[in-house]
């Protein structure tokens, strides 16, 4: 591709974006809103995590995130006052444009941005390692304009709000920086995303593999060491008494997520045998609980690549292990929402890279992911897709393509015929 259509294409999804922001509204809208409008007012951080504040759910992410949207709504008030005293003393600028900014449309088209330029830097990201692991020019840059483009990446950003791409930018940066051999680099930008949301972390095994195989001890205990000290530091603000004991508890605790149920609308295995019913993780199935069925079968496939990898530790092998891992995560653990594929789509992003044959199931699987996106939410409501998409015999045989491509790809790996 030239430069020239290279420029246009990424301007055009970035205006895709931009017109689209404004339209979604999700209820994490409303959370993300409500907090940073607390945070900001208040100038308070003491006691926030796990408080409910008025109109939002309690705060269960970690620090990094509120810091974020604390100065994004912060650069949000500043921009509102400039344009204000623009509207004062330039007599042609449009009146109406400070009423629209000022409405909670507005505010929550604002706080989609992060997440619509992190869509740009995983891209680049994707572009880059692809290189880096043998893919050729044009194809990356396909792969990498196709990720722009196809909807579950601009619905989850610029239409539901969803901030994916804001904890995934470090994590491809990780991998970036190892594949560069800089693995310092790599556990600080690592260490970053998991204290954005801990989301994406299911690739730790494959990044923890190349990197004992590369020798990297000394590097991996720095950056643990940066990870508790940066975590301390975020986390005093919060909670000043017994900060890294409380932090830990809390972090580990943010793992549970919003709901208790065993099935949270993704397509997965747990969806395919027994629908979307609001069952508890703890329900019996054939004696066991079945959210140890649900680790054991993650343990069995992730332990597997990560065998694998032990024995192959190449860069491909490296990017291979991390999507196996992060779409298992998806398939196999309880409480897993729709949105946490995206992970998993990021690193089959870059394999698509590869061949075409690769490239064709990265599409089947955005599709699949699309779905799964809009199943529940339906937005926006489109009659004959709601009756479709509802019928649970239909939706079997999605989750049964996406459960057949995991395994033709689990396979091909153990094979050695994705070396």
């Amino acid at each position: 591709m030239s430069s020239f259509r290279i420029r246009l294409s990424v301007l055009t999804a970035f205006f895709l974006r931009l017109m689209i922001a404004p339209w979604g509204r999700h209820s994490d809208c409303d959370n993300f809103f409500y907090w940073s409008k607390y945070l900001w007012e208040k100038k308070d951080f003491l006691g926030f995590l796990g408080k409910a504040v008025p109109n939002a759910m309690p705060a269960i992410y970690p620090p990094i995130f509120y810091y974020l949207i604390f100065l994004w709504r912060g650069l949000y008030e500043l921009l509102g006052q400039i344009l204000w005293q623009l509207n004062l003393k330039v007599s042609i600028f449009p009146s109406n444009l400070i009423i629209w900014y000022q409405s909670y449309q507005a505010a929550v088209a604002f706080n989609k941005l992060p997440a619509i330029i992190c869509d740009f830097a995983c891209a680049f990201l994707i572009y880059n390692i692809s290189r880096l692991i043998g893919a050729k020019e044009k194809l990356a840059a396909v792969v990498a304009m196709l990720f722009l483009f196809l909807p579950p990446f601009w619905y989850n950003s610029a239409h539901w709000g969803q901030i994916d791409s804001l904890y995934s930018f470090p994590i491809l940066l990780a991998f970036y920086f190892v594949l560069k051999n800089n693995f310092l680099l790599g556990t600080f930008s690592l260490a970053f995303s998991a204290l954005i949301k801990p989301t994406g972390l299911f690739v730790l095994p494959a990044f923890l593999i190349y990197s004992f195989r590369k020798k990297k001890m000394v590097d991996l205990l720095i950056g643990l060491i940066f990870f508790l000290l940066l975590a301390f530091i975020l986390y005093f603000p919060f909670q000043p008494l017994n900060t890294l004991p409380w932090a830990i508890n809390f972090y580990l605790d943010s793992f549970r997520g919003e709901t208790n149920y065993f099935v949270s609308n993704a397509f997965n295995l747990w969806s395919f045998l027994f629908g979307f019913d609001q069952r508890s993780p703890d329900v019996l199935f054939a004696g066991f609980p079945l959210s140890l069925w649900g680790f054991a079968l993650f343990s069995f496939f992730g332990g597997i690549v990560s065998l694998r990898q032990w024995q192959n530790f190449t860069k491909k092998s490296l990017i291979y292990a991390a999507a196996l891992l992060s779409f298992a995560s998806f398939l196999f653990l309880p409480r897993i929402h729709e949105r946490y594929f995206y992970t998993a789509a990021l690193f089959l992003a870059i394999l698509a890279s590869l061949n075409k044959k690769m490239l064709y199931l990265f599409i089947v699987l955005s599709v699949i992911h699309q779905i799964n996106l809009y199943h529940f939410w339906w937005s926006p409501k489109i009659p004959f897709l709601i009756t479709l998409f509802s019928n649970l015999t239909v939706l079997r045989l999605v989750i049964f393509l996406n459960l057949a491509i995991f395994v033709k790809l689990w396979v091909g790996y153990v094979k050695h015929e994705t070396a």
